[in-house]
């Protein structure tokens, strides 16, 4: 069964993992590589970096790790358009931190312990579940055009993920034979070795290529806002100021998760009705040509 194409979007993401059974789990969208401004995302269980694909160029110039850890969860990419939940899926399995994974990814990590990478990416791409909450995102499509393979100037974008695991930072990507170790992070943070690798990626790139996306996997910030909440609560200090302020920091996520979930909705909601009936009532009111002759130069004059 086919994959459909997903957004890099934290209301996706979030909404995508939830609906595998994962809990407790946020995505946050990063505008920095600065090291100390990522820390304020802490805990921080992996990275999920987008950028524009092109053959032969899915990873830095890096040999793969032939001997990775054996716990390390590497799965191959063996359908298309899967890179983004398997990107999301890498960083889960891999989290060194207590993550509530839920029956499904539990099951999946216990499964396929001993399988090798191709039989992992199997496994991920016969789950149901899995599938069925990737593809809850597809697009209604009322008019099927014919699908061809991509070309040179196409925009074929590819997801992978960065995370810790045994002292030392993996590039996990579905395409190449294996994770790739970008090296040790000894006693210092572990994003201290992924940022420099992915600032790598980056500039082996054009300089005018600006298309890249950088996701955060985090534990909800919700869950932290509302232990602390109810610690001030049952304190006998007070601390109405503090309570005050966790309250209004806590709307704002909720607002904003709010806002992730009617996003979504209208992901999935069907235009094309409404635009047809708009169409017929322009029309009816015999407005469509000059609308279109009206169209026509605003075309023209943007050349």
């Amino acid at each position: 069964m086919d994959w459909c194409l997903i957004e890099s979007d934290p209301g996706v993401f979030g909404e995508l993992v939830h609906r595998i059974g994962a809990r407790g789990v946020a995505f946050t969208e990063l505008y920095s590589l600065d090291v100390d401004e990522l820390r304020r995302n802490e805990p921080i269980y992996g990275l999920i970096f987008l950028f524009k694909w092109r053959g032969g160029h899915s990873s830095s110039a890096v040999e793969v790790d032939e001997n990775p850890p054996q716990d390390l969860f590497f799965a191959s990419q063996v359908i298309h358009n899967a890179c983004a939940t398997q990107a999301v899926l890498s960083v889960l399995l891999n989290a060194e931190q207590e993550v509530e994974l839920g029956e499904t990814l539990q099951t999946l990590r216990e499964f396929t312990l001993d399988f090798d990478a191709e039989t992992k990416g199997m496994s991920i791409s016969n789950s149901d579940i899995i599938r069925d909450a990737h593809n809850s995102f597809a697009r209604p499509e009322p008019i099927v055009l014919q699908s061809r393979p991509a070309q040179e100037d196409d925009d074929v974008f590819h997801f992978v993920a960065y995370v810790p695991r045994g002292g030392s930072v993996f590039e996990l990507d579905g395409l190449q034979r294996g994770p790739i170790n970008h090296g040790s992070f000894g006693d210092g943070h572990w994003l201290d070795v992924a940022v420099p690798a992915i600032q790598r990626k980056i500039a082996s790139f054009a300089s005018n290529e600006i298309k890249f996306n950088l996701m955060a996997v985090t534990k909800d910030p919700r869950i932290a806002i509302s232990q602390r909440l109810e610690e001030l609560r049952s304190s006998s200090t007070g601390a109405a100021d503090e309570i005050a302020h966790l309250q209004r920091e806590l709307e704002v996520e909720e607002a904003k998760v709010a806002e992730w979930r009617n996003d979504n909705i209208r992901r999935r909601h069907n235009y094309i009705p409404l635009v047809f009936a708009l169409l017929k009532e322009v029309a009816a009111a015999k407005k469509l040509t000059e609308a279109l002759e009206q169209a026509k130069k605003r075309a023209e004059a943007q050349k």
